[in-house]
């Protein structure tokens, strides 16, 4: 099978910041033209200025941006690394740490991905994941975690067994909690 194209390949002139904003509204201009069709949706990774370029090509509004769940995921613990890093008194040992954000961070993608298509919900188990992490054996936090046998969360699984679950985690401080959740 042989097929042709009409197609003329041109190098990109202009900065390297501005290549990912042109190079959708080429591939979105085209659309109609080429392929008569129409994009609605764009699957950004959080920068914006890709999406502005494409956004109301097809008219005001015609195109949805949806965001990639992992690179929100990896936001998070990004912002949560660059505040601690910059904010005395939030680290360090029974406080915050990298190994404590990894572990939210996993969460909290857990918490989206199992929730896709119900805002309240997904909220709902964001807010139950961030106490999960943040609980120890001094303060349990699980009374937002799923109840049952099949539930994420350890301890509420072994309260369905009618067994006794020893916390492994340091937990956070209410005070550290407190800033977190702001964020």
């Amino acid at each position: 099978m042989n097929i042709e194209f009409d197609h003329e390949c041109s190098n990109y002139k202009g900065s390297s910041g501005n290549m990912e904003s042109v190079g959708a509204f080429r591939i979105f201009e085209r659309s109609v033209m080429k392929r008569e069709l129409q994009y609605t949706e764009y699957y950004g990774d959080g920068d914006s200025k890709a999406f502005l370029k494409v956004k109301d090509i097809y008219g005001e509004d015609t195109v949805t941006k949806l965001e990639c769940i992992g690179h929100v995921q990896k936001r998070v613990g990004s912002r949560l690394r660059k505040f601690f890093k910059k904010t005395k008194g939030l680290c360090g040992k029974g406080k915050l740490t990298d190994k404590f954000i990894d572990k939210l961070q996993n969460y909290y993608g857990i918490a989206i991905r199992s929730n896709v298509g119900s805002i309240e919900k997904m909220q709902s188990a964001v807010i139950a994941a961030f106490f999960h992490c943040c609980s120890s054996n001094r303060n349990l936090m699980h009374g937002q975690c799923p109840d049952g046998k099949g539930s994420w969360c350890r301890y509420k699984r072994a309260l369905s067994d009618k067994k006794q679950y020893l916390e492994k985690s340091p937990g956070l401080p209410n005070s550290v909690m407190k800033v977190i959740l702001s964020i």
